[in-house]
């Protein structure tokens, strides 16, 4: 059962009514399990099973870039990298953007959401530290904006941004307004793989951060000044970064890199100190998933759709989007999970860089992210802090 929307060649595979999930492996023609479960129900529980199962919400050729919240997938092609589709909760498929880039010059992109800006600021209390201090969000700490209040942001007013053909633009609008806002110097082929991720936790001053595999180079993005800065250079090829939770032992707050000619994870601290976390082969993208809500079996109270999806994939071969759910990942908390291309898997990784296999026989994987909520789950603590800001309930 499939709808077609948009244009030829993106097809959107939701299954409704009863929930029915792809096996791995991943990207392979499986079998369909139907799971006796309540419509809509959070608690509903399913037994754990040796391997992972997944959602695929739709197939866009050469799929190569993604990001999520709680109401929208975003994603983005080789094929045609000037469209942006969005997928939605309710299982609607279409273009949500198109970007002013020239469909000849594609390579692989990134998109990345940040919050919208609001003008507010909360007092907080953080728990070990037991100190009152209030700070900005997502505005590099100039006072023009505020750490998340309570109802600060919903994902609708997100604001996305994508990375492609060496040039960086800004999304707003639900897709209508596209605003170029900075450029790269990139090399323009097929094989570059450009990164981006937004700093949710603020060691980076809440900056974007972008990733070029031409020469390893990592920059910083202002979002308030439009200042750019090359933070540093690996001289190796890179792909997908994330930024780790301060309770990420002690890489917490760094910048978590794929380097794909080891088969490493690496560390760029914001002095841009580099450091090896773990290894996995053809390592191409990091990323960090929320940590469970407590709504049951896995639920997370930062999640997509009524299945609980919070870990998304772009399988590169098949060009499917594919999701994961809470349930899947709850023998992972506080783990990062780390995407190898060439069929390498997905693996967990900790802060002492022990990996444990997710899911094997994944085709090419060009992206791998987790969901993203602002001002949502509150209230974990992260590295011994209290600090629960950001929507990863650190």
């Amino acid at each position: 059962m499939s709808d077609t929307r948009g244009t030829a060649g993106i097809s959107h595979h939701r299954l409704t009514g009863l929930a029915a999930r792809w096996f791995a492996p991943l990207g392979a023609v499986a079998l369909v399990a139907i799971l006796l479960l309540g419509s809509g129900v959070a608690g509903a529980c399913t037994p754990i099973t040796t391997s992972p199962v997944n959602y695929t919400l739709a197939t866009i050729p050469l799929i190569d870039a993604i990001a999520a919240n709680s109401t929208e997938v975003f994603a983005q092609g080789v094929t045609n990298c000037s469209q942006i589709w969005g997928v939605t909760a309710s299982g609607n498929v279409s273009v949500y953007a198109t970007v002013p880039v020239n469909n000849s010059a594609c390579d692989e992109g990134a998109l990345a959401l940040t919050p919208l800006p609001t003008n507010c600021t909360e007092n907080q209390t953080t728990g070990g530290w037991g100190q009152s201090w209030s700070g900005d969000w997502g505005k590099g700490g100039n006072g023009n904006s505020c750490r998340p209040c309570g109802s600060q942001t919903t994902s609708s007013q997100d604001i996305l941004y994508d990375v492609v053909a060496g040039e960086l633009f800004e999304i707003t609008n639900g897709g209508a307004n596209v605003t170029q806002v900075a450029k790269f110097y990139v090399s323009h082929n097929t094989s570059e793989n450009l990164g981006l991720t937004y700093d949710q936790v603020g060691l980076f001053d809440h900056d974007l951060i972008i990733t070029s595999s031409a020469g390893g180079k990592v920059w910083l993005y202002n979002i308030t000044t439009a200042n750019t800065t090359l933070l540093t250079q690996l001289f190796t090829y890179i792909g997908g970064p994330a930024v780790a939770p301060l309770n990420f032992g002690t890489y917490g707050g760094d910048v978590l890199i794929a380097e794909k000619r080891m088969g490493e994870v690496v560390a760029v601290t914001p002095s841009g100190s580099v450091s090896n976390v773990s290894n996995w082969s053809k390592s191409n993208a990091v990323a960090f998933p929320p940590t469970s809500g407590g709504g049951g079996c896995g639920s997370s109270s930062c999640s997509f759709g009524s299945h609980h999806e919070v870990l998304f994939v772009a399988n590169y071969s098949s060009g499917a989007l594919e999701a994961f759910t809470s349930s899947d990942l709850r023998n992972f908390a506080g783990d990062g999970f780390v995407a190898g291309g060439l069929n390498q898997g997905i693996a967990a990784f900790n802060s002492t860089g022990s990996t444990t296999l997710f899911a094997s026989q994944t085709q090419k994987i060009s992206d791998i992210t987790s969901i993203t909520c602002f001002g949502q789950s509150r209230g974990g603590s992260g590295g011994g802090h209290g600090r629960g800001w950001g929507g990863w309930g650190w």
